[in-house]
């Protein structure tokens, strides 16, 4: 997994009052927690540009004060209407304890389904995985060449080296569905919405008036 170095400076007051200062000033409050100590430091926005607002995963190498600690990203607040991060939670690793840590999954390769005439379908993008801290990897790679029609690859199909990938090993991960299946599964869509529509009511007619 990729380290990304991001410096910061030691908070000297906290607070509501603190936090918005240091939020009028381009820097964003966090915390560095985990091993019974918490840290509580500053960053500018700008360093957390290219952290925050990618899809790549990686370890975060915290210099505050002196000291070096890798951890990973565990938390970020955002503004509800203008989407400023507000503050960021960093969880301290630790050399000798696993870490769960949520990963995307890669597919890499051609699909010989696919090039048959099916459609590859991607059921989950994101995986937990578990492993020591030097195991730690930034994504899941999954190598779909030799997958065909109605075949899929699950969850315990997968094998990374000193690294679980969490959950049940029966859920699908990416399948290639044949074109009849896909066209069943329409007719089959097609004909529930048919069925749930309301039907539209018979006009009635007007009654006669009586004429004495």
């Amino acid at each position: 997994m990729q380290t990304f170095v991001l410096e910061g400076t030691l908070r000297e007051t906290l607070g509501r009052r603190a936090s918005k200062d240091a939020r009028a000033s381009a820097m964003v409050p966090c915390i560095l927690y985990g091993d019974g100590e918490n840290i509580n430091f500053e960053v500018t926005k700008i360093a957390l540009k290219n952290l925050v607002y990618t899809p790549n995963v990686y370890k975060v190498l915290i210099k505050v004060d002196g000291k070096e600690v890798e951890s990973l990203m565990r938390e970020i607040q955002f503004h509800k209407v203008t989407d400023e991060i507000l503050h960021i939670d960093f969880l301290r690793l630790n050399p000798s304890k696993k870490i769960n840590h949520v990963v995307p999954v890669a597919l890499v390769g051609q699909s010989i389904g696919v090039k048959g005439g099916g459609k590859l379908v991607q059921r989950i993008r994101k995986v937990t995985i578990k492993a020591f801290p030097k195991d730690l990897v930034d994504k899941i790679t999954v190598d779909i060449t030799d997958l065909d029609v109605n075949k899929t690859i699950r969850v315990g199909d997968i094998k990374v080296a000193n690294v679980e990938v969490m959950g049940s090993k029966s859920i699908p991960i990416v399948t290639v569905v044949s074109p009849r299946a896909l066209k069943a599964a329409a007719d089959a869509a097609a004909a529930a919405d048919a069925k749930a529509a309301p039907v539209a009511a018979a006009p009635v007619a007007a009654k006669e008036e009586k004429k004495d």
